[in-house]
């Protein structure tokens, strides 16, 4: 394996992220808290939890949703 010192610069993209997008962000970690709580305090199943959580991710769009499904 040969190793090779990169000597150019690299670009780095920072995303641009609208007062909507933390917004949802936002909405999206509350609602998760209380679907949490549920689920522990035994209101709700982990298959309810489940369904409810994939739900959240499709309606508020958080930043890191592809890694979370």
């Amino acid at each position: 394996m040969e190793v090779k010192k990169f000597e150019g610069e690299k670009e780095v993209v920072k995303p641009e992220y609208t007062e909507r997008d933390l917004k949802a962000e936002l909405n999206f970690y509350l609602s998760d808290k209380f679907i949490q709580d549920l689920f522990l305090l035994d209101e709700i199943s982990l298959e309810e939890y489940r369904k409810i959580r994939r739900e959240n991710i499709k309606k508020f769009r958080p930043i890191l949703s592809e890694l979370l499904l």
